[in-house]
Parts: C-alpha cells; structure tokens; sequence
C-alpha cells in the first residue's frame, strides 16, 4: 500500500521512486502560492490585498498553462522525453491557480451567489473565463488513469485538445480584463501562438532550425500586428505608430522581441540536439 500510495506523489515516478525532475518542478509550481500566502500574511500587498492576490493567481494560472504547452515542442526539438514527466504537473498547476483565482473572486464578492451568478452571464470577460475554468476542470477531472480508461486513448485524445482552446480564452479573459495595460497579456498570447506554430513545425515540416526559426518569425509578427491592432481598437491609436513603437528600444522591449527571442532559442536547441546525437549513436 505505501508504495502505491509513494506513486501518486507529485514527486515520484510510476514505480513509487523519487524524481527529482518532478520533484524541481513541484517546488517550482509550489513557490507562486507560498509567496502569496506570505504576502497576505505580513502585509505586503496594497490597501486592496484582495485584489492583488486574485489578479496574481490569475496571472500564474495563464503563465503555467502557457508553459505546459510547451513541453511537447520541447520534448520533440531535444529529445529529451522526460519532460513527459511534468506535463501532467504543470496542467494540475494551472487548475490550482485558477480555482484560486476564481474563489478569490467570490471572497470578494462576499459570496453574493446570485450576483456572482448575474456577472458571470452578463459581462462577457467574466463569460469567456468561466467557459475556460469549466474546460480545464473537465481536463482536470480526466488527466489520470481513470480518465484515459474511461473514455478510451481516442477520445481521451480529443478531450484533451481543448487545452488549446481552454488556453486561448484564458489569453483573450486576460486581455479584456487588462484593459490598458496588456503587455503581460500580448506575451503570453505570442507564447501561445509560438507553441502552435511550433506544432506546425513539428507535423509538417522537420524540427531544424530554418523551420522552427520561421515558425518563430511568424510569431513574432503576428504578436506585433495583435499588440497593434488591439492598442489601435482600444485607445484608437494609429496602429503604424504602435507598429513602429517595436523599433523603439528606449523605454522597453516590446512583447514581439520577447517571443522571437524564446522562438529562436528553441530553433537553435535543435542544431545542438542535431550535432549531440551522432556522437551519441558512436558512443552506443
């Protein structure tokens, strides 16, 4: 009994053995909850705590669910398929932080249900939340054994496609809520489109560097033209000027280079992959 109950934690293997891969990443998902908890507890949060705690789990929400679509590109540019591992994890984790997000919204809301009920219905950001958190609790709820066995490798396949769903109205819920501000958001939406362009790459094409060094200039493009086109329907800003803004480095680097920059360390990951393996296969 132990020894099942041993494979079951976070941080062992199926054998009951620990790893310490899954290990780094339980501490790692585990550090944004206990900086929180420490916050609120000595004080550290503005004169609102309520709302800088339900604005950071949702932001840790996206950024793992973010995160966890980019261990499959990881996984088949290195090779290295132990990151099979924590992809599990890392989905867990966003579910975590979203159910907090969400029952931080509630506390604040002083659990008027009907009013929750009314808000969720009629403004259409708390909408497209609602949609994602229900589809990731379905992940949730399915992402085991269980699951896979109940409704069989296939459908279980299709159900869980809806992470990419489920993660686009997670950036499209953090968009309409930024409002002004939404660099963090645009990051975090190019990432989204980097890891399906990067599944692009990895179907159709080979995982070298040219394709996936393409795959990241796309990206990179379409985070710029999203940035543009949003500051230009928000604020009516012209849309060239925020464009043009890319080029400008003197106050920041805008979300475009972050994304072509991540892109491009993935390509060139490949090449070392690419070079590591025929000694590898001489050494065998």
């Amino acid at each position: 009994m132990s020894s099942t109950i041993a494979a079951w934690m976070p941080w062992t293997d199926r054998a009951g053995r620990l790893s310490w891969l899954k290990l780094a990443f339980f501490v790692g998902l585990a550090a944004p909850a206990v900086w929180m908890f420490c916050e609120w507890r000595f004080d550290w949060l503005s004169p609102r705590p309520r709302t800088d705690l339900i604005r950071e789990s949702g932001d840790w929400a996206l950024r793992i669910l973010v995160a966890s679509l980019a261990v499959t590109p990881l996984r088949f540019v290195t090779k290295f398929n132990k990151l099979i591992l924590v992809r599990r994890a890392l989905g867990l984790a966003a579910l975590f932080y979203t159910l907090g997000h969400v029952a931080l919204w509630c506390v604040d809301e002083n659990y008027e249900w009907a009013t929750i009920f009314w808000e969720m219905m009629l403004r259409m950001f708390l909408t497209v939340g609602l949609v994602s958190t229900l589809m990731l609790v379905i992940l949730g709820a399915t992402s085991n054994d269980w699951g896979i066995k109940k409704l069989g490798a296939k459908n279980w396949n299709r159900v869980h496609a809806w992470t990419y769903a489920a993660t686009g109205l997670g950036v499209l819920h953090y968009f309409m809520e930024s409002k002004l501000d939404v660099t963090e958001a645009v990051v975090l939406g190019g990432l989204f489109m980097l890891a399906m362009a990067f599944r692009v790459a990895r179907k159709w094409l080979q995982p070298r560097f040219f394709p996936l060094a393409g795959a990241a200039v796309v990206s990179a493009l379409l985070t710029a033209g999203v940035e543009a086109f949003y500051y230009g329907a928000s604020t009516r800003v012209s849309v060239s000027r925020v464009l043009w803004a890319n080029l400008d480095f003197t106050y920041s680097i805008r979300p475009a280079w972050w994304v072509l920059a991540v892109g491009i360390a993935v390509a060139l990951l490949s090449i070392f992959r690419a070079r590591a393996t025929p000694n590898a296969a001489r050494k065998r």
